[in-house]
């Protein structure tokens, strides 16, 4: 890929005057445009300071830090969703919203956490509803990153697993080295 970051944004054509009417005294003497020639890597795709970017190579303390950076969140989000069960208590608990569906003043029906006007019975039910999606979502995130610390785990393991077989087979390497050194000499 030919680099053409070095060209210009614009480009400008002069051309000899051109007359646009023959009525009016209005003409052309050239014309821009943006050059759509020229390449550009957004700025938002390039690495930051302290960012790796595309970095594509691994090693145990980088995939260590992946795995504490995966667990932490998985754990603010567990303890998130834990204290949502609050949110639910002020609006009522779990059944507010299912016996609030009758216009308030009838007996027997009780009135919404949000109040007693004619909306307040359908307002509480859309937060329920809001709420229980934003509650099923917030367990399943948690979860997801939970087996994604394990799946991690899993290619550290791996990874660690490689790296002493290749230690393993240097060491042999060097050995066969030693051993064809000193036979040479003999």
């Amino acid at each position: 890929m030919t680099d053409r970051t070095s060209q210009p944004d614009q480009v400008e054509v002069d051309t000899p005057r051109i007359p646009l009417s023959p009525t009016l005294p209005v003409s052309i003497n050239g014309f821009g445009m943006d050059n759509v020639n020229r390449a550009e890597t957004p700025s938002d795709l390039v690495a930051g300071p302290n960012e790796a970017g595309v970095k594509t190579e691994w090693d145990a303390s980088s995939l260590d830090g992946a795995i504490r950076w995966l667990e932490s969140h998985a754990s603010y989000l567990r303890r998130l969703y834990h204290g949502m069960a609050d949110i639910q208590d002020l609006m009522g608990g779990a059944g507010a919203a299912a016996a609030t569906g009758m216009p308030s003043g009838v007996s027997g029906v009780q009135k919404s956490p949000l109040g007693g006007f004619t909306w307040a019975g359908r307002l509480t039910q859309k937060h329920a509803n809001l709420y229980t999606g934003t509650e099923s979502g917030v367990l399943d995130l948690a979860n997801r990153l939970e087996d994604a610390v394990e799946v991690l785990r899993k290619v550290k393991e791996n990874y660690q697993t490689a790296e002493r077989a290749n230690e393993m087979t240097a060491e042999q390497i060097r050995q066969i080295f030693a051993d064809a050194a000193s036979g040479g000499e003999s």
